[in-house]
């Protein structure tokens, strides 16, 4: 049976919203990663960067929006079509949080600046490279519609949780020990906090994908 090229076009669109919603983590990913690296060098060019380059993001998440609300408004489609189109719109909203959150730590680098660190960045950076990882395997389970790599993928939040642990009760010690460095550790508490927080949109984003693919409910955070 020939499609018609309005056809194609719609599917070709359809397409491009994982396209897009890639692109979309790539910069939420490198976000992260270069807003730790920034604190751990104290390196507020990149700090700024990091703040400056949060215009994308949230450009390319309202390119995604723009075009689900045209497929939503013009094709009006039906079941997993339709399931696609709510789910990528979702995933859009949580990256666009954890790149929020990446800026967050970034002012945090510029708010430390000239300071002595209060205590080794141990955990928290391999935090954030947990959540990278969770990321891109949540992004291949988007690109191949493969729900059960999304359920696995929120194992990784165990990883996250238990660092976060260890990097606050770390930072607390510091504190009850040494008074004086009450507000740098505060403003490092608020990194770990922010990071964890990213592992939970990542989870979301996996919830997403179950439901595009299955049309299944799940919390996996």
């Amino acid at each position: 049976m020939e499609i018609s090229p309005s056809r194609e076009k719609y599917h070709r669109q359809l397409d491009d919203l994982k396209v897009f919603t890639e692109n979309l983590a790539d910069q939420v990913s490198t976000a992260i990663e270069q807003s730790i690296t920034s604190l751990e060098e104290s390196n507020l060019d990149l700090a700024k960067d990091v703040i400056q380059r949060d215009q994308l993001v949230d450009e390319l998440n309202q390119k995604i929006e723009k075009r689900c609300t045209e497929l939503l408004v013009l094709q009006q489609p039906m079941a997993k079509d339709l399931r696609m189109i709510i789910g990528v719109l979702k995933i859009g909203i949580d990256l666009e949080r954890i790149g929020d959150l990446a800026v967050d730590v970034a002012r945090v680098t510029i708010q430390l600046r000239d300071k002595a660190r209060i205590a080794k960045l141990e955990y928290i950076p391999r935090m954030a490279d947990t959540a990278r990882k969770m990321l891109d395997q949540a992004m291949e389970a988007l690109k191949n519609d493969d729900a059960d790599l999304a359920r696995q993928t929120t194992k990784w939040d165990y990883e996250i949780d238990g660092l976060y642990v260890k990097a606050r009760d770390q930072l607390l010690k510091i504190v009850i020990e040494n008074p004086k460095f009450i507000d740098d550790a505060i403003s490092l508490l608020m990194v770990n906090r922010q990071i964890e927080r990213a592992g939970d949109h990542i989870c979301n984003i996996c919830e997403a994908i179950v439901y595009m693919v299955e049309a299944k409910r799940e919390h996996l955070n």
